[in-house]
């Protein structure tokens, strides 16, 4: 079965076909999910080559281990959770190498350079903020706000309960209010 038949929703019949070894579904499955899930581990490991080769890993695992899917949640919670523990594994592994993430620059130059100045700047104070937090604090972050997982799905990507879920994000909410506030920022900065 060619990737272009398969619809836009139909996830699960892909990784269906994952198990039995269908190239063309696993070609889809990677072309709808690696950009979020390899911004999703970027995040997290702050590291470009590392986490190109986290999201390798996490494919890896898709191919072999398409069958444990169980369908108790949905194929894109199940491959964040997959990329989530890897890279908090990557983590745990190398605690000393994390905080010499590369700085991206804009993909475009804004034609008021006083105003691309401050929102630079900014965007700067949000991502120290964020780096200060927990990976725990930043992982549940990130699937809420930049990924839009409703809570029950991020407890599932993090493996703990929706309760743990809603206090770490409610803990780094405040946590980053108080640090932009500092840096005169206004909690509309916040995610």
């Amino acid at each position: 079965m060619l990737a272009a038949a398969y619809t836009a929703e139909d996830d699960d019949v892909l990784l269906r076909h994952i198990v039995e070894k269908d190239e063309g579904a696993f070609e889809e499955l990677y072309q709808r999910h690696s950009r979020p899930l390899f911004n999703y581990i970027l995040r997290l490991v702050q590291n470009a080559p590392v986490a190109e080769d986290l999201l390798q890993d996490v494919f890896v695992v898709i191919w072999k281990d398409a069958s444990r899917f169980r369908g108790q949640a949905s194929v894109k919670t199940w491959l964040f959770r997959i990329a989530h523990h890897k890279a908090v594994s990557w983590l745990r592994k190398h605690r000393e190498v994390v905080g010499e993430h590369e700085s991206i620059a804009p993909a475009s130059v804004d034609a008021n350079p006083e105003r691309h100045a401050i929102a630079s700047w900014e965007a700067d104070q949000v991502r120290n903020a964020l780096d200060c937090l927990s990976v725990g604090q930043r992982a549940v972050l990130e699937l809420a706000y930049y990924y839009d997982l409703p809570y029950s799905d991020i407890a599932k990507v993090v493996g703990c309960p929706v309760g743990t879920v809603k206090s770490r994000i409610s803990y780094a909410r405040r946590y980053l209010a108080r640090i932009l506030s500092a840096s005169g920022l206004q909690e509309s900065s916040i995610p």
